[in-house]
């Protein structure tokens, strides 16, 4: 009893007093998931075996995917490291218009990065009870696009918008679009894992935060005026609780097979949105209502053992379809101006994406005693659907190789790993959100079939990891 009441008390002081400053750190850099938006590897050392880890274990980074692997522990365990992302998106679009002075095209690279630490701690109550709590990011999707050319809305030249002349740049009907979105799910698990015999079973509960912002700025071609349109949102700090069960079994001294559920969490991402009009009643910011789901996740995983191999295979899927179809924004005042000219307090996004199965294998060799070589490949199918794609939200990555190495001195472990996910390219629908906002300027003139996008994402990463057996 007074160890369980100086784990809540210890959890108490972590969630009010040092959570806040991990997570404010965390907000910091944008998101670039490989899955969808959700990484493939949680810790170095899966990392290193291209994100196949569920029917192993060992590391504090269990409490991400299988928690029942907590009671085989030999020791207590301090864990902390990082992976350090560096993405690369490729965007381009084109506008065919019937006044050729009125046609447009984009070809932009964007190179971002993301730093996203992790940290646990497991300790170790008997030969069979193992109990933990670890933070770490688990997903999100993010991206910054400036300067792009756009024609601007019902085709108007900057005076007929204004409504007064403006020289030089007054006959212009091309603007300056940028665009910006960032968002954030940041997970502190606090879990354990009990042994019977052959079986062990595991369950852990997780403390979700989630941040979004979004911003759309128009801009004349000098940058110098921001124009009706434009927009950005900012949602409150979303705090919300899930859960996830985990369970795994020896099938002999040398197999084992192991299968884990996480449970969906519903993010409450109200904020403000300040929009850019020209008529004062619809100029201004105002509270915006809106929820986002975040999928539940089944992970099934089977390993084989010898004094030399570690070879791990996994299956995992993710129902996508029923958490990123839609989602709305319902502002307090009606200050969206939709392409027809009337005003509204609604905006939807469309994701429409699918639901996806990865795979994943991976192999860890014992060179020695001291070191460990590691290799791993998984595959996804984009859960990215051509009517859901953006510039901004989702991965278009499917196949990943990965390397890593682990360092092993008394009580304490080094672990190094690299993955690549490679350019998959994908074309926008017609039909698309991106594209009809682009594309439809008045009730007379719509011009889906004229404008033309895509998008590739590539990612390569590094991990980190340092371990102390207390």
């Amino acid at each position: 009893m007074i160890l369980i009441v100086r784990i809540n008390i210890g959890i108490e002081r972590l969630l009010f007093k040092r959570v806040p400053i991990i997570l404010l750190y965390l907000s910091f850099s944008s998101v670039y998931g490989f899955q969808g938006i959700i990484q493939t590897s949680f810790g170095a050392r899966q990392a290193g075996m291209g994100g196949a880890f569920q029917a192993i274990g060992g590391s504090v980074m269990d409490l991400e995917s299988n928690p029942s692997h907590l009671s085989r522990f030999q020791k207590s365990k301090l864990e902390f490291g990082g992976a350090s992302h560096f993405a690369q998106i490729e965007y381009s679009d084109s506008f065919m218009d019937l006044r050729p002075e009125n046609s447009y095209s984009n070809g932009i690279t964007q190179r971002p990065k993301a730093i996203l630490p992790y940290i646990g701690y497991v300790s170790k109550v008997s030969d069979r009870l193992g109990i933990g709590i670890a933070l770490y990011s688990q997903g999100g999707g993010g991206g910054k696009f400036s300067d792009i050319t756009r024609l601007a809305p019902e085709k108007k030249n900057l005076n007929e918008t204004l409504g007064f002349e403006i020289p030089l740049v007054g006959t212009e009907r091309k603007i300056r679009e940028d665009l910006a979105f960032k968002f954030l799910i940041t997970k502190m698990t606090l879990g354990f894992g009990y042994r019977f015999d052959r079986l062990s079973i595991g369950a852990g509960v997780d403390f979700v935060y989630s941040f979004m912002q979004m911003r759309r700025i128009y801009w004349d071609r000098t940058r110098s005026l921001e124009l009706p349109g434009s927009f950005q949102y900012t949602s409150d700090p979303s705090y919300t609780y899930g859960g996830k069960l985990g369970i795994s079994y020896e099938l002999t001294q040398r197999m084992r097979i192991a299968y884990s559920y996480t449970l969906r969490n519903v993010l409450h991402l109200d904020g403000r949105m300040k929009v850019e009009s020209l008529d004062p009643a619809n100029l201004g910011d105002t509270r915006v209502s809106r929820f986002m789901s975040w999928p539940d996740r089944h992970i099934l995983g089977i390993s084989y053992r010898n004094d030399v191999w570690l070879l791990d295979f996994d299956v995992k899927f993710i129902p996508w379809s029923e958490s990123f179809r839609t989602s709305k924004f319902v502002l307090e005042q009606s200050l969206i101006q939709t392409p027809v000219g009337t005003n509204t307090n609604t905006m939807q996004m469309n994701f429409r994406w699918r639901d996806q199965y990865t795979f994943a294998l991976g192999a860890e060799y014992n060179w020695n005693q001291i070191l460990k070589l590691r290799m791993g490949y998984s595959y996804g199918k984009s859960p990215v659907t051509g009517q859901g794609l953006s510039p901004m939200l989702g991965s278009t990555t499917e196949h990943h190789v990965a390397g890593g190495l682990g360092y092993y001195r008394n009580d304490y472990a080094f672990h190094l790993a690299l993955e690549y996910g490679f350019p998959k390219r994908m074309r926008g629908d017609v039909s698309s959100d991106w594209s009809l906002s682009h594309s439809v300027f008045s009730t007379s003139d719509v011009s889906s079939q004229t404008f033309q996008f895509d998008k590739s994402v590539s990612v390569f990463s590094f991990y980190f990891g340092f371990e102390l057996n207390t």
